[in-house]
């Protein structure tokens, strides 16, 4: 028995674990609903995982270095409103209003550190506090639909190559990127061994705020590339977009095997997080499940998660 617990832990680690229970999803989805597995539906889930999918990337970031970040939805929220009031359905505009809501989410990630690193915050407080501050900040700057994305601009997120969305092999490119940064580069190296024991880390010379300030503006920077992702699918900027986003990123990284204290987990892993979540979500929606029942199961999942992954790390 304690054999099996120790091989499902490695799997679990691994990030193998989450993608068997993946393929388990789909089988029973294929068997429940005859649309799962049409291109339509592939298509558009393969839409609906980026934002999710983006925002759980920043917020591995986060919390490899011990920073779960609260904030990561209010960010997304701000961006999607400032990139399609900014935008305004001008074509012209695209480029350097994203350019402009990248450097914003940056700043709100620094601003993010600064509390934590300088400060001394406790990093939920921190975030909480960006939270409060960004639902604010959003709602002053409109409670209403606003502005435009351009339709060519729109329309590109349903273009396809081998029956697989432009945006989606954008993500699967920044997943790889991810991958080789935190595997093959120092600073992704500095930051497993912050998360693992900040005190050893800072012992064998890492600079250990300088490690957690970054991978904080890294997590709002793809905080905000998930707001302006969700801009372009609506081709609006709606106030109640990502609401509850940071709790699905978080769960997404939990159940793809990253430790919810830091210093251990892979991309990988947290790629089947968000597979397995866009998956339950795709399944329930074809099989006509209420949306607030939906909600419970989300809520679930966290609770779930969170005990079992703390426990173990433990």
């Amino acid at each position: 028995m304690s054999g099996l617990r120790t091989a499902l832990r490695r799997a679990s680690d691994r990030g193998i674990l989450v993608w068997a229970l993946v393929a388990l999803l789909a089988v029973q989805a294929t068997f429940m609903s005859e649309f799962f597995l049409t291109g339509r539906n592939l298509s558009n889930l393969a839409g609906q995982l980026l934002p999710t999918g983006l925002a759980a990337l920043g917020q591995m970031a986060a919390i490899l270095v011990g920073a779960i970040d609260l904030s990561v939805g209010a960010t997304a929220r701000l961006a999607a409103l400032l990139t399609a009031g900014l935008i305004d359905d001008d074509p012209g505009r695209v480029i350097w209003v994203l350019a402009v809501v990248l450097a914003v989410s940056a700043v709100i990630g620094l601003a993010n550190g600064l509390m934590v690193v300088k400060a001394d915050f406790n990093p939920l407080i921190a975030t909480l506090i960006t939270y409060t501050v960004l639902r604010g900040v959003a709602l002053v700057y409109t409670q209403q639909p606003i502005g435009g994305i351009p339709f060519e601009v729109t329309e590109f997120l349903y273009e396809n190559l081998l029956g697989v969305p432009y945006p989606a092999w954008i993500f699967l490119a920044l997943v790889v990127g991810m991958a080789v940064f935190l595997d093959r580069t120092r600073f992704g190296r500095n930051a497993y061994a912050v998360g693992g024991d900040e005190d050893v880390a800072r012992r064998a010379g890492v600079a250990v705020g300088s490690v957690r300030l970054g991978m904080m503006v890294l997590c709002s920077v793809f905080a905000g590339l998930a707001g302006i992702v969700l801009a372009f699918r609506q081709g609006i900027g709606d106030p109640r977009v990502a609401e509850g986003l940071e709790l699905t990123a978080i769960v997404a990284v939990v159940i793809g095997g990253v430790s919810i204290f830091g210093g251990r987990g892979n991309v990988w892993g947290v790629l089947g997080g968000v597979l397995f979540l866009s998956v339950l979500r795709n399944a329930m929606n074809l099989q006509g499940v209420d949306p607030l029942f939906q909600g419970v199961v989300t809520g679930i999942l966290i609770i779930v998660a969170v005990v079992v992954f703390s426990r173990r790390d433990r």
